[in-house]
C-alpha cells in the first residue's frame, strides 16, 4: 500500500477507530481534516468522492474506501 490519505474528523468515533487500526499496524498515511462544523464534507470536490459524504473515507492510490468498518477489514 501507499499513498494512503484519511479524510477525517477529530470527534468522530468512526474517524477515531481507523486512526487506532492504521497506528497499531504503523500504517503511514496522510491525514486531511475534514471540517463537520464548517461542512467541508459537503463539499463539491468531497462529495464527488464520497457521495454519502461521511468521514471517514481513506484513499488508497486513487481508490477510495468510505464506510470505517470496511476500511478496517481492508487494513
Amino acid at each position: 500500500m501507499k499513498d494512503i490519505i484519511l479524510f477525517d474528523y477529530w470527534r468522530s468515533s468512526a474517524s477515531y477507530r481507523v486512526r487506532i487500526v492504521l497506528n497499531l499496524k504503523n500504517v503511514p498515511y496522510t491525514r486531511v481534516p475534514t471540517s463537520l462544523l464548517d461542512n467541508e464534507q459537503k463539499a463539491p470536490d468531497y462529495v464527488a468522492r464520497n457521495p454519502q459524504g461521511f468521514v471517514p473515507m481513506l484513499s488508497i492510490d486513487g481508490h477510495d474506501l468510505t464506510q470505517s468498518l470496511a476500511i478496517i477489514d481492508y487494513l
